[in-house]
């Protein structure tokens, strides 16, 4: 997907603004991603004496395709190291799904407490947007309530990291993708990234800040853009299974594929012309559940999902281990649990 670039801006003075008017609103950020990999193991307990907090990622894809009458989304692992787990996604109510990427599995190991954030999102999304039904214009929208309520949940987990994080400036930590529809406007899909800022106070004693996240539309495009799929990688420079271009153009592998039934080929058709609002979800769902392993995602953990326009939130394919329920855990610390620090070398 080609992003426009519109305002160049400092992530470090990223703030919160409105996004109520959303076709004047959109921000578009240019960011110098380096690859966020699946970090390297982390040390064994005995060489771990400062118990520095460690996170499991969620690397991999996650793939969308507006339809005529509901939003697929799909999801499937990659560009992580032994450890890492596919992207989360979930319903975060019934007329919403989250996908979330990055550091979003923490345990203390001297404590063993784990915090899931696919396990608070729901929770954290409800209490954010308990608030007057009517607000006026220049209140923040209900992107922007969960984007805070998100930033919150992610405070104290990043206030107790002390050690040097082998990232860039402009790497996200933490990724949330929200899908939903909005009344008088339509679907829409955003994503919200969350950087940290570190200091060195002294002898290698690190204060490590999360910022405010910055907000990127991926949905709807440009007045004139095509509708078509639409891919959200993490970390960023993983290869793109590209299933936009490839039924642009004679593919003889996704032509097979699209030529399974007359439904879905007329489907993919539309999509491949760029009207993917004009197409049924039914037989695109179906295209994209044979499509995205063939064009290299994982099969064994893909997940897809619906967002109904009538009947809201809808599994396709659920994920093979259902998410816990919410609330801070106790666990062991698992030995292959990524570090924070020293992350190996990132695939190209």
């Amino acid at each position: 997907m080609v992003v426009r670039i519109l305002k160049s801006i400092d992530p470090a003075e990223l703030m919160v603004t409105p996004l109520a008017n959303r076709t004047l609103t959109r921000l578009f950020l240019a960011f110098a991603f380096c690859q966020l990999i699946a970090l390297p193991a982390a040390a064994p307990a005995q060489e771990n004496a400062g118990g520095e907090i460690v996170a499991n990622l969620a690397t991999g894809r996650a793939i969308f395709c507006v339809t005529k009458d509901a939003i697929i989304v799909a999801a499937t692992s990659g560009g992580g190291e032994v450890g890492s787990r596919p992207p989360a996604v979930l319903p975060v109510s019934s007329g919403r799904i989250g996908i979330l990427l990055g550091a979003i599995d923490w345990t203390a190991p001297d404590t063993g407490k784990a915090t899931r954030f696919d396990a608070e999102l729901p929770a954290v999304a409800a209490n954010a947007l308990r608030r007057p039904s009517q607000k006026p214009s220049e209140e923040p929208s209900e992107i922007e309530d969960i984007g805070v309520g998100v930033l919150e949940l992610i405070r104290p987990i990043v206030d107790q990291i002390h050690q040097k994080l082998d990232l860039a400036p402009d790497e996200p930590l933490v990724e949330l993708i929200l899908v939903d529809y909005v009344q008088n406007y339509g679907p829409e899909i955003w994503n919200l990234q969350y950087r940290v800022r570190q200091e060195n106070l002294a002898n290698d004693f690190w204060q490590t800040r999360i910022l405010r996240p910055a907000y990127v539309q991926l949905y709807p495009p440009e007045k004139g853009q095509p509708r078509t799929f639409i891919e959200a990688d993490y970390p960023a420079n993983l290869p793109q299974l590209q299933l936009a271009q490839r039924v642009a153009q004679p593919d003889p592998q996704f032509d097979r594929i699209a030529n399974s039934s007359r439904n879905v080929s007329d489907a993919v058709a539309l999509v491949a012309a760029g009207n993917s609002t004009k197409a049924q979800a039914a037989p695109i769902s179906d295209f994209m559940r044979a499509a995205i392993p063939a064009a290299g995602g994982n099969e064994q953990n893909l997940v897809m999902a619906a967002l109904d326009m009538n009947r809201g939130f809808q599994w396709i394919l659920a994920p093979q281990e259902p998410i816990p329920p919410g609330k801070t855990q106790t666990q062991p610390s698992e030995p292959d649990a990524p570090s924070l620090r020293n992350r190996g070398a990132r695939p190209r």
